[in-house]
């Protein structure tokens, strides 16, 4: 999968039949960059993403380290009962970025996004899904 992105539409294109891994770094080090200038990745301090981390999912944690070294945390750790107090104390005092390379809304990311704001009523909860739904938000679920 190849991923470019077009200036004139100001959107990312996928051409899933190409398969060379040097273009999806650069689009995903775009994609970052992109993001980091709408909500100042430096305030993020943990990121949750899945287990089974796809290499888009590690590229896309590699270029975020560029701007902090946030602790990371998988969907399943955030989905664990009981939660450990400790991570629930780190939830409570900082930024929470949800990463994925593909979002589809499910109820999975319905369920770490309720616990996330349960834990965290006050910090920002953001969404980085390089597809996904362009309504989809933390503040939706």
């Amino acid at each position: 999968m190849g991923v470019t992105f077009d200036e004139t539409e100001k959107k990312f294109v996928f051409d899933f039949e190409y398969d060379g891994a040097e273009d999806i770094g650069l689009s995903i080090q775009r994609a970052v960059d992109s993001v980091h200038k709408k909500i100042n990745l430096y305030h993020y301090d943990i990121v949750v993403m899945p287990q089974n981390r796809t290499k888009i999912n590690q590229y896309m944690v590699r270029y975020i380290y560029r701007f902090n070294q946030p602790r990371l945390y998988s969907v399943e750790d955030i989905l664990s009962k009981p939660m450990d107090e400790k991570k629930c104390s780190m939830i409570r005092q900082h930024n929470v970025l949800v990463i994925d390379d593909v979002t589809a809304g499910g109820s999975r990311l319905n369920e770490v996004l309720r616990t996330l704001r349960i834990l965290s009523e006050d910090n920002e909860i953001t969404i980085f899904s390089l597809i996904g739904r362009k309504e989809l938000t933390a503040d939706s679920m």
